[in-house]
Formats: structure tokens, C-alpha cells, sequence
């Protein structure tokens, strides 16, 4: 039976592996651009980085990694210190030692003003001197690749918890330090991105040093496939189902890793070579509905680290209404019966958590697998009362399989019914795609049709009336070229009365020229991911190609 290897199940994410492996190689041509990576927790930031220090091992540069989530200082100081000694001796073929007196033994005739200053910190930290013994840590990068002559990239994960040591202005120092540490390359994470980018924008905003930020999202449709298909290698599962577990699972590469796995065990014990719907249903109920259950577990220490302090209940029940499709303000005054202020402040506090995000007037649960689990599994805990046992995992269980269902006929209709059935919810309301602004109308009308182009080509395409006058969508799931938009732009100049807004929506996008002269004519253009995003705020399924 095929296991899946958590320590070596890198997948994806090319592109932020090579623009990092970029930034580190950079440092030999004298160029030095910190990174800052963000993302939710378990979204594979860690693995990116053990990645990355795996394939650049023969580089002629000292990687030192430092995990700072729920540590203390003393461990912070002690793992810095043997860590940049523990490298150096490996690096240069010596004997390696555990303990720091040895290691100081060791190196000290090689680095004796890094030792000195390893010796001082350790002095220090014994004797509760905190601040002075951080601000001697932060010397240490300077020190070491002078008496090294090579380069170091020290990375910072979860760097946001320095706060955590209580020292005084500790971004500050940090900040003054990488401004002159020219032959140092920083890399911090957090998983508490709204944070992060506060103590990036206000903290080490700085002259020399300025941090590139690369934001770690779950995967795209395309890519959660093929993780799928990584993970159950030699196991056959057809599309829809594949399909469903990708949307399902928001993308997010550990719920497909654990719900493959979990696939994986139930299909030697039931002996099948294939992956059918009942074992999909089993699998799923076994992690997330199961009290045990891994991504169960997983959700719950998520609940209860917010079921602390005085309004604990409150933000819960925010997170309960908004799983219910309660995503503005009014929506959850009326819901839950609190007053304003008490909500807004639930409110902020779980964005400032990066548990819920907001775009416009409308409020999201991030994670949408932790939304489901909310509104299928925790709330009716609360509220059920179960008179016969088992029933509700059987109500459950028929849960998902009314998922599976009806994501198999969204999935059939066809792209123009798709898109209709989106537009309808429109109302008024603003949202952000992909870092541009659209005011959405409200229809009273919309209808399907056919453009016909004088190059005899067929184009479908949706004509909606709003308040605001009429509106002309075109869809096209393959590439949008610039005899397309030609004909296109043609077809449109035609109408009578000509639409108030027109947008191409492609879900493979427009090449060069044709979205230069799109943007040129004042189009909308989206793609698919623009589209899906609005497919999330509007609590519907993904658009498949």
C-alpha cells in the first residue's frame, strides 16, 4: 500500500522555490533583497524553506533557520548561537559537537570574535540580562560572515513572535541591524499576515533592506489536482470525484494530504484498486466529522484557542453565523442579537487572527473546509440533541453525499449558466480581484446569447440589465487572442444601445497584445482567478475548465 511521506511530500510552489533560490544566489553578485513569506499556518511555508535549504546546501553561503513560535527567549538565544557555530563546523568538515561550551572549543581558534561573542551572550541570558543580550545576537550575522568571508541567510520563521520576548523597540533593533548587514539575506515568515505587514510597513520600513513580500496562498485549482494525483499515485480515482476533493478542500494542501492518506488506508482495507464515491464519503466523515478525526482534531484546538478570554463566545458565534452565509454586518447584528460594537470588535479580532478576511462590505471564513466543518459539524454539536445514536453521523454522511451531488450538477452546466447563475447575486456591492476594485450592479435581466464576429466566429456571452444601464459579458474558456478582441470589439461597437460596461471573462486568460488593447478600450477583463474569487464570496463552487 502506497503511504504518503510528509518529510519529502514538496509539492508545487516552482515559483516562490525559484524566486527564493534567486534572492539567495543574488548575494554572490552583491545584491541583497530580503523576503518576507506569508501565508496561513500549515499552508507550507516550512516546507518551502527546508526545500530551499536542501537544494542550496552546496552553496558557498551558511543557511541558519530559527523557528521562533512559542519560544522563549533562552531557547531563541541558545539555538541562534549553536546553530550559527553547528553550520560553520559542518560546513568546513570539522567535528561536530552538541553541546554550545564544545562547540565554542571547536570553533574558537577559527571565529574568535564570534565565539567571544557567543560566550557573551550565553553570559547574559544567565543572568536575565534579556535586552542586552539580544541586541549582542543581532551583532552576531555582522561578525560571522566577516571572519567567515561567505554570506548568510538567516531565516526567521513565525519572525512576528520577537515580540513575544519583551524587549523593548526589538523590531526596531532588528531593523537598524539589517540595514547595514550587506552580506546577510533575511527571510522571515508569519502566518498572521495582516500582522506581519503592519511590522513590515511601520517597523522595518528601511532605507537599505526593504523586505519583498511573497504571499503563500493554497493551491489553484490546476495544482491541487495534481497533488491529488502525487498522492494517490497507482491508485485510480475519477475526475468528478477528483474534482470535488480539490474544491472541497479549498485547496489547501494539508486537508488533500491528510483526506488522500486517510483515501489511501481506506483502499486497501476494502481492497480496491479504484476510488469510488462511498469510500470518498467514508474518508471525509473518518477526518472531519469523527471527534478523532485528524483535520476534527486540527479544527477543534482552533475553536478552543479562541473559547478563551471574556468574549470568547461571541467570536464563535460570528464564526458560526458567517459559516451560515451571515457575511455582512447587519446580516450578523440580526443573527446573533449583539450590539454593534461588541461585533465589530469580534470582528476585528478574528481578521487580525487571519481567521475570517473581508472584501468590501462581505466577511469570509479564510479556510473553507474549516467554514464547512463550522456549519456541518461543530454548530449541530452544539445544538443537537441526539435521541438516537448515530444519527448524527448519518445526517452527516448524507450531508456529503448531497455535496457530491450537487457538485456533479453544477459541475455539468455549462460555462454561460455558470456565469448567470453568479450575476444574479450581484448587488451593489464592491469587491477587490486581484488588487483592483469592481462595483458589481444589481440586474433585473439577464439573458444569454450568441456574438457573431464577421470572421464568422462564435462567441458566448451574457447580457445583463442593471440600474446603471446594460452590461455585455463574453466568455471564452480557451485563450483570448488579439484577432478575438478585434472581433470582438467590433461585435460590441455594433449594439444599440451600446453596453455601459463590457467584460471578457477568460479562464485561460489574454495574451499580451489583446490585454493591452482590452485595457486601452476601458474592458474588464477576468480571469480565472478573478472568477473564482468571486465563485468564494458568493458561496459558490469553483469554475472548472
Amino acid at each position: 500500500m502506497n503511504l504518503i511521506d510528509f518529510d519529502h511530500n514538496f509539492f508545487g510552489r516552482r515559483s516562490v522555490l525559484d524566486l527564493l533560490k534567486k534572492r539567495v544566489l543574488g548575494l554572490k553578485e552583491g545584491f541583497r533583497q530580503n523576503v518576507a513569506v506569508l501565508g496561513n499556518r500549515y499552508i507550507g511555508k516550512t516546507a518551502l524553506l527546508q526545500r530551499l535549504m536542501s537544494q542550496m546546501e552546496e552553496m558557498e553561503a551558511f543557511f541558519l533557520y530559527l523557528d521562533l513560535e512559542g519560544r522563549d527567549f533562552d531557547y531563541f538565544a541558545l539555538q541562534f548561537t549553536k546553530s550559527l557555530l553547528y553550520n560553520f563546523l559542518k560546513q568546513e568538515n570539522l567535528p561536530l559537537q552538541e553541546d554550545l561550551k564544545l562547540l565554542c572549543e571547536e570553533a574558537k581558534d577559527r571565529l574568535p570574535r564570534t565565539v567571544f561573542l557567543v560566550q557573551a551572550v550565553e553570559e547574559l541570558t544567565g543572568q536575565g540580562k534579556t535586552a542586552e543580550a539580544y541586541n549582542m545576537i543581532l551583532s552576531l550575522p555582522d561578525v560571522f560572515t566577516q571572519e567567515t568571508g561567505r554570506s548568510l541567510v538567516l531565516i526567521l520563521d513565525e519572525f512576528d513572535h520577537l515580540e513575544d520576548f519583551n524587549i523593548p523597540d526589538a523590531f526596531a533593533q532588528l531593523g537598524q541591524r539589517i540595514m547595514t548587514q550587506r552580506n546577510c539575506l533575511y527571510i522571515v515568515t508569519s502566518s498572521f499576515p495582516q500582522k506581519a505587514q503592519t511590522i513590515l510597513s511601520e517597523k522595518l520600513s528601511l532605507l537599505f533592506g526593504n523586505f519583498e513580500v511573497i504571499s503563500v496562498e493554497p493551491f489553484g485549482f490546476i495544482e491541487a489536482q495534481g497533488l491529488i494525483d502525487h498522492n494517490l499515485s497507482g491508485i485510480k480515482i475519477g475526475l468528478y470525484l477528483k474534482n470535488f476533493i480539490a474544491d472541497f478542500t479549498g485547496g489547501h494542501p494539508l486537508y488533500i494530504n491528510l483526506l488522500c492518506q486517510e483515501l489511501i488506508c481506506l483502499s486497501g482495507v476494502y481492497a480496491q484498486k479504484e476510488i469510488y464515491a462511498p469510500i470518498v464519503i467514508q474518508a471525509i466523515e473518518n477526518v472531519i466529522f469523527n471527534p478523532w478525526g485528524v483535520i476534527s482534531r486540527h479544527f477543534e484546538l482552533q475553536i478552543n484557542a479562541l473559547s478563551m478570554g471574556k468574549s470568547a463566545g461571541a467570536s464563535v458565534s460570528v464564526l458560526c453565523a458567517l459559516a451560515h452565509g451571515k457575511h455582512k454586518i447587519n446580516d450578523l447584528l440580526e443573527s446573533l442579537k449583539l450590539k454593534p460594537s461588541q461585533v465589530n470588535s469580534r470582528v476585528n479580532a478574528l481578521q487580525e487572527a487571519n481567521i475570517i478576511e473581508r472584501n468590501g462590505s462581505y466577511y469570509h471564513i479564510k479556510d473553507k473546509l474549516f467554514g464547512y466543518w463550522i456549519k456541518y459539524v461543530y454548530h449541530r454539536r452544539l445544538r443537537a440533541v441526539d435521541l438516537e445514536i448515530g444519527r448524527s453521523r448519518k445526517q452527516f454522511k448524507e450531508e456529503i453525499n448531497k455535496a457530491l451531488n450537487d457538485f456533479g450538477l453544477v459541475a455539468r452546466k455549462d460555462f454561460s449558466s455558470r456565469m448567470a447563475d453568479l450575476m444574479h447575486k450581484f448587488d451593489n456591492e464592491s469587491f477587490v480581484l486581484c488588487g483592483r476594485r469592481y462595483k458589481l450592479s444589481s440586474f433585473k435581466e439577464i439573458k444569454p446569447l450568441k456574438l457573431r464576429t464577421s470572421a464568422g466566429n462564435y462567441f458566448d456571452a451574457i447580457s445583463a440589465q442593471g440600474q446603471e444601464g446594460a452590461w455585455l459579458v463574453v466568455l471564452k474558456k480557451d485563450p483570448v487572442h488579439d484577432n478575438d478582441l478585434s472581433g470582438i470589439l467590433e461585435e460590441i461597437k455594433k449594439l444599440d444601445p451600446r453596453p455601459s460596461r463590457s467584460i471578457i471573462v477568460s479562464l485561460s486568460g489574454l495574451d499580451e497584445n489583446a490585454k493591452v488593447r482590452a485595457l486601452q478600450e476601458k474592458l474588464w477583463i477576468w480571469d480565472e482567478d478573478q472568477l473564482n474569487n468571486l465563485m468564494h464570496l458568493f458561496d459558490e463552487p469553483i469554475i472548472i475548465r
